[in-house]
């Protein structure tokens, strides 16, 4: 099997289908299918294209994004039998198939070498935190509630030491996959709306769990409890043990993938 080709599809011609989703990862246990019956986004997805088309469909997704974590703009790919739904209208086609936690977003033809994962050139996260006394119970998996005030500017001048290509190693979670721990981030700002604080990142890619400890690192330096200038140094380290916390998954989200 290559590139979700089952042996039962490989006499038949086939399209390459680009999926855009989105997705409530609160009741996921994350996008990558597991065994054990987890419900997971790929094992959905896979379900219901399975269904629609009558044969096995195997889903290749951009970001393997964890367990409670969101999606504005996650890309997937699959392949189909030639001839049966035309690529521009899967979309269509599966959205009334969908729990409501899940949404297909569009859906295009792309040629037979084009990679959910492998062809994207960069991908976008956004991290929200509710940096009040107010809980807000509506967006209680939406959002990250942090009472204790974080200094916006120092959060701004850490996050300047992050921006161009570096060694991540004390910003990724052990259980990681990947071998290269270089990536580059090419945007990293704080926006303030009101008392929601959003934390946009845009990189090439990332390491397990690496914007969840970008953030948690950040939030100590709001707090005044590390100096903007310590990043440079703990990027140096590779000493995960040197940075900040995992921040809890609900405040973040995919928003896009570039190619």
């Amino acid at each position: 099997m290559k590139d979700g080709n089952y042996e039962n599809l490989m006499c038949r011609d086939l399209s390459r289908v680009k999926l855009i989703i989105a997705y409530d990862g609160s009741d996921f246990h994350g996008f990558q299918k597991q065994d054990g019956g987890l419900r997971t986004v790929q094992g959905e997805l896979e379900v219901i294209l399975t269904e629609l088309f009558g044969s096995p469909i195997e889903v290749f997704g951009a970001s393997r994004t964890d367990a409670g974590v969101h999606a504005v703009g996650q890309t997937v790919h699959f392949d189909i039998p030639e001839g049966s739904v035309p690529p521009e209208k899967v979309a269509a086609a599966v959205r009334h198939r969908l729990p409501p936690d899940m949404a297909a977003v569009s859906s295009t033809s792309v040629t037979a070498e084009f990679h959910a994962r492998f062809s994207a050139v960069a991908k976008r996260y956004l991290y929200i935190i509710n940096n009040s006394e107010i809980q807000t119970p509506f967006l209680r998996n939406a959002v990250l509630m942090i009472r204790q005030p974080l200094d916006r500017d120092e959060i701004r001048k850490a996050m300047k030491h992050f921006v161009g290509e570096h060694d991540f190693s004390a910003f990724r979670n052990i259980g990681s996959g990947e071998t290269n721990p270089v990536r580059t981030i090419h945007e990293f700002e704080l926006e303030e709306d009101g008392i929601f604080l959003k934390f946009k990142v845009r990189g090439s890619a990332f390491l397990y769990k690496m914007v969840r400890n970008l953030v948690g690192t950040l939030c100590e330096v709001g707090f005044v409890r590390m100096s903007p200038d310590r990043i440079p140094e703990i990027i140096e380290s590779k000493d995960r043990r040197q940075a900040g916390p995992t921040m809890s998954p609900e405040g973040l989200y995919l928003v896009n993938i570039e190619y």
